[in-house]
C-alpha cells in the first residue's frame, strides 16, 4: 500500500483536493435542476407505481430507478443522489487516470486528471443530478474494459450508460467498428463482438419490453427524444462553432488536442488510437444538433483531455532543453485561467412560492404543473405537465380539452415561453388559456419575478 501511495502521490493529492471541495459543495444551500427534478419524480414514480412523481416517456431509467431506490428505502433522495454524483465523479477521474496510465504513462495520466479535475462544467455538474455524470461514468468504466480486452463487461456497461442517456450511443458505435476493424486484420473473433452485442443488450432488452408493453412501439422515447432534440430548447440554440469556442475557455491548452489527435493516429498501438476514435465519435455528434450546452459535452471531456496531455508532452519533447519548464508554463496558464472560473452549485429558482403550497396543502389528484421541481420535494403527483413534451398551439389545445381534469394548476410562465418561434398562434393561445384559467378557476395566488408570472390556481 505505501509503495502504491508513493509510485501515484501526484494523482492522490489530485482526488483527495477534488474530494474535499466536493464534499463542501455538499453544504452550499441551492436548490434542484430541472433535469434532476424529473428524474428524482420519475424515480418516485416508478417505486411508488403511478401515485407519486412524474413520468416522462422520453428519458431512459437507469437514473431514475437509482434515484427512486433511495426514496423508496426511506433515505433523503435529493442528499443520497448528490451524493452519488460526487462518488461518480471521483470514479470519472480514477478511470481517466487509470485509462491513460494503461495506455501512455504516469506523467500524460497525471495532467488529463488535472484537466479534468480543474475544468469547469465537469467540477459544477459533479454533484448535480443530472445523468451526464452517472453515463461518463459507464462510458468510461466499459471503455476501460474494452482495452483489457474484456468485451463482456465493455457491452454491459456500454448498455448501462446507453439506458443512462441515450446520447451514449454514440459510445457504442466506435467500439463496434474497432472490434469490427479487429476481426479484419484478424486480431479478434467473431465470438468477442457476439458478446459485447449480447452483453449491450442485457440492460436494453428489458427496456424495449417495456416500450412495447407502454406504448405499442419499442422505439417511442428515441423518436420521441428525437422530436424533442429537434424542437424543443430552442432558447439553448446555438450556432456550429459553439461547442469549439467553448471547449477552448474550458481549457485554454485544449488546441494541444489537435496535436494529440493528429500523432496518436500514428501510433502503431490500436489501443491509443481507440482514445482518438472514441473522442471524435462522442464529440462530432453535438455539434449537428442546435441545442448546445457545454454540459452535454462532459461525455468526452476525459477522453479530450487525455488527447490534450498527448498532445502537450508530444510538443515540449520536441525541445532538447528546457521541457520542465515549458510544461510548467503551460500548465501555469492552465491554472491562471482556469481556477478562477471553478463555481459551487449556487441555482436559485426563486419558486419559494409553490414549493409552500405543494407541502401545505392537500392535494389528492388533478396537479397540473410547467415545473417539474414543483414536486421535487413532496410525495405528490403529478396529473399534467404542461410543459411536456412541447408547449406550443397543440399543447394548449390537449390542455384545454382535458381541462375539466384539472384542480390544482401551478404555472411559471418561464417555464413556458417564449411559444415556438414556428407557432405563429401560441402567444395568442397561451393568453385565451390563462383567461379560461381565471374564468374557470379561482386564483390562489400571482406575483411577478421579473418577466416571470407566477399563478396558482384551484
Amino acid at each position: 500500500m505505501n509503495l502504491l501511495i508513493r509510485k501515484h502521490k501526484v494523482f492522490l493529492l489530485i482526488f483527495l483536493l477534488f474530494l474535499i471541495t466536493k464534499i463542501v459543495s455538499l453544504f452550499i444551500n441551492h436548490d434542484i435542476w430541472w433535469d434532476s427534478s424529473v428524474y428524482l419524480g420519475m424515480g418516485k414514480y416508478i417505486f411508488s407505481f403511478g401515485s407519486v412523481g412524474l413520468w416522462e416517456s422520453s428519458r431512459p431509467l437507469i437514473w431514475p430507478l437509482i434515484l427512486g431506490l433511495f426514496w423508496k428505502v426511506g433515505l433523503d433522495s435529493i442528499l443520497f443522489g448528490k451524493l452519488l454524483v460526487v462518488i461518480f465523479s471521483l470514479g470519472i477521474l480514477i478511470l481517466t487516470y487509470v485509462v491513460a496510465y494503461e495506455l501512455f504513462n504516469k506523467k500524460i495520466a497525471i495532467v488529463a486528471a488535472l484537466f479534468l479535475s480543474l475544468s469547469s462544467a465537469f467540477f459544477l455538474f459533479s454533484n448535480i443530478m443530472h445523468s451526464e455524470i452517472p453515463s461518463t461514468f459507464f462510458t468510461l468504466l466499459g471503455f476501460y474494459f474494452f482495452i483489457k480486452k474484456n468485451y463482456k463487461f465493455s457491452g454491459l456497461f456500454i448498455g448501462i450508460a446507453f439506458m443512462t442517456r441515450f446520447f451514449q450511443i454514440f459510445a457504442f458505435i466506435p467500439l463496434v467498428l474497432l472490434l469490427f476493424y479487429l476481426i479484419m486484420k484478424k486480431k479478434e473473433t467473431v465470438k468477442n463482438l457476439f458478446y459485447f452485442f449480447l452483453f449491450f443488450l442485457i440492460p436494453v432488452i428489458p427496456y424495449l419490453i417495456l416500450n412495447y408493453l407502454l406504448y405499442n412501439n419499442v422505439f417511442y422515447p428515441f423518436l420521441l427524444q428525437s422530436f424533442m432534440t429537434k424542437y424543443t430548447g430552442w432558447v439553448f440554440f446555438q450556432p456550429f462553432y459553439f461547442y469549439f469556442v467553448n471547449i477552448v475557455k474550458e481549457n485554454i491548452l485544449v488546441p494541444f488536442s489537435i496535436l494529440g489527435i493528429l500523432f496518436i493516429l500514428k501510433e502503431p498501438d490500436f489501443k491509443k488510437k481507440s482514445i482518438a476514435v472514441m473522442f471524435l465519435f462522442i464529440f462530432i455528434p453535438y455539434n449537428l444538433v442546435a441545442h448546445k450546452e457545454v454540459r452535454l459535452l462532459i461525455p468526452a471531456l476525459p477522453f479530450l483531455y487525455i488527447l490534450t496531455s498527448y498532445g502537450i508532452f508530444y510538443f515540449i519533447n520536441l525541445f532538447k532543453k528546457n521541457k520542465t519548464f515549458i510544461l510548467a508554463l503551460l500548465l501555469l496558464i492552465f491554472l491562471i485561467f482556469n481556477v478562477p472560473n471553478l463555481k459551487f452549485d449556487k441555482y436559485e429558482d426563486n419558486l419559494d412560492l409553490f414549493y409552500d403550497y405543494v407541502e401545505n396543502k392537500e392535494i389528492v389528484n388533478g396537479l397540473w404543473i410547467s415545473n417539474p421541481a414543483f414536486i421535487a420535494y413532496s410525495n405528490n403527483k403529478a396529473d399534467e405537465l404542461i410543459y411536456f413534451p412541447l408547449y406550443n398551439s397543440d399543447k394548449i389545445d390537449e390542455l384545454v380539452s382535458n381541462i375539466g381534469n384539472a384542480k390544482h394548476i401551478l404555472i411559471n410562465t418561464c417555464d413556458l415561453l417564449p411559444c415556438p418561434p414556428y407557432g405563429n398562434s401560441c402567444n395568442q393561445k397561451h393568453d385565451d388559456f390563462i383567461a379560461l384559467l381565471k374564468e374557470k378557476f379561482t386564483l390562489e395566488s400571482f406575483s411577478e419575478n421579473g418577466q416571470c408570472k407566477y399563478y396558482i390556481f384551484n
